[in-house]
């Protein structure tokens, strides 16, 4: 007899309703298999199934993304369901449809015409769960997620800057832990910001199960030099750190919840501006920075 599966997202869990199992579990059951986990506590659980036949019936546009042929659209009805989409621009066909209830604690994928082997809706997943985990008190950053010598390190930046770049030198040169790719969830355990790997990575497929105490956040920029300064006056750290957070910046109260949590975790966690070049010469100069925090 199938039962629910359940998976880890740092301080809270998924649960896969068996309903959903035979069309998708196998698909995703490689990127999740090393996240599984066993129920816990029915408030720290989000769902994720589908249901077929919902018709949104849309009263609000709350955001649209550009992406190239595409559009992402996400959209809101009379009862606060949000719906989120992917859309051709051009013969306005619906790629996929998720509905996610006001809360953010249960997600229903309605359609998926892909044709991407339930790839690009487990991929989007990625997008939407960050921002339950909001109600847990767990932010997540769009950056690499490193462990070095027991410490954990954001690498934070735009898409196309070199972090990933910048990331692989320090597992070479350095022997560093890649934890995650592409996104560093974080969330305060025990009085201490800890940054927990996802089962999402981006185009990075760099992804591990483990968790590691959070050191520092680096803001990573392109120089013509190699220059690491730390950021000291909070309001520049905030502004320099708030692109990569991921949170619903149309939910008012899910938002001020995210920048409380970002506050704090910057009154926790120092952030160093890194501009470089994308050399190993780089990577020392970080270090001597990172050295530096620790007084050592």
């Amino acid at each position: 007899m199938k039962v629910d599966k359940i998976f880890r997202v740092g301080i809270f869990l998924c649960r896969i309703k068996r309903s959903f199992f035979a069309e998708y579990f196998n698909a995703w059951a490689s990127k999740i298999d090393p996240f599984l986990d066993t129920p816990g506590e029915s408030g720290r659980i989000i769902t994720i199934s589908s249901k077929k036949g919902w018709q949104p019936q849309i009263v609000k546009i709350l955001r649209r993304t550009h992406l190239g042929f595409f559009e992402g659209r996400i959209t809101e009805d009379a009862e606060r369901i949000v719906y989120f989409q992917l859309v051709r621009k051009v013969s306005k066909k619906i790629y996929f449809t998720f509905a996610v209830a006001p809360d953010f604690r249960e997600i229903f994928l309605l359609e998926d015409n892909t044709t991407s082997c339930r790839d690009i809706p487990f991929e989007y997943l990625g997008q939407i769960v960050p921002h339950a985990g909001i109600h847990y008190g767990q932010l997540t950053f769009h950056g690499v997620l490193l462990e070095h010598q027991g410490r954990g390190i954001i690498l934070s930046a735009p898409s196309g800057t070199g972090k990933t770049t910048h990331a692989r030198m320090w597992r070479d040169d350095r022997n560093a832990l890649i934890i995650n790719g592409d996104r560093a969830a974080c969330a305060k355990t025990e009085g201490v910001w800890t940054g927990y790997g996802l089962p999402w990575s981006g185009t990075s497929g760099e992804q591990v199960n483990r968790s590691v105490p959070v050191f520092a956040l680096v803001v990573l920029e392109r120089g013509d030099r190699n220059e690491a300064v730390r950021v000291t006056d909070p309001l520049e750290a905030f502004f320099a750190v708030l692109p990569q957070v991921q949170y619903p910046s149309w939910d008012i109260d899910l938002s001020g919840k995210a920048m409380d949590l970002l506050e704090d975790f910057l009154r926790s966690v120092p952030v160093i501006r890194l501009r470089c070049l994308p050399e190993p010469a780089a990577v020392d100069v970080l270090a001597e920075a990172l050295e530096a925090l620790s007084g050592k």
